[in-house]
């Protein structure tokens, strides 16, 4: 069984390196439960990087890779297959830079006459287009149709109502 003086030595120890905190929302056994936890996860945490971040060759890996390879939670990577090598290129890319401003198109630009007469033919081609849909015979017979036929209706909803007797 703890006594008193046990629990406060726990408590100072976990305040010492940081996990006061824990201690004291969880309590006593299950404060140093938890504040293992957080180191555990802590470590895998750092881990997880490490063994992506492999050293150039002919270096010796971090310490830190060293430890988390002891502990089982990082491997060394092998080297590519050389159908992997040898697809690459055998110099790295050079970055894109992001915000590059566009090309000039090519060519000079308009005047305003050349603009005017571009304008007045896109125009002339509408104005033609236009008349030729508008003599297509189903669009507009079906225009015809359809006014004559939302007439007709509003005249039918209209009469029986007016002569319906009072109730």
């Amino acid at each position: 069984m703890e006594g008193p003086a046990a629990l406060r030595d726990a408590r100072w120890k976990m305040e010492r390196i940081g996990l006061g905190a824990i201690a004291t929302i969880f309590g006593r056994r299950r404060g140093r439960a938890a504040a293992l936890a957080v180191a555990a996860t802590a470590l895998a945490a750092c881990a997880a990087p490490a063994q992506e971040a492999t050293p150039p060759q002919g270096e010796s890996p971090s310490p830190l890779h060293s430890l988390a390879k002891g502990l089982g939670f990082a491997t060394d990577v092998a080297p590519p297959p050389d159908f992997v090598q040898q697809s690459r290129p055998p110099e790295p890319s050079t970055e894109i830079p992001v915000f590059t401003p566009p090309n000039e198109p090519p060519g000079k630009p308009k005047s305003a006459k050349e603009v005017d007469a571009i304008d007045s033919d896109l125009e002339s081609i509408g104005k033609r287009h236009d008349a030729l849909l508008a003599t297509f015979p189903p669009s507009a017979k079906a225009a015809a149709a359809a006014a004559a036929e939302k007439k007709a209706k509003s005249k039918q909803k209209a009469s029986p109502a007016a002569d319906a007797p009072p109730l």
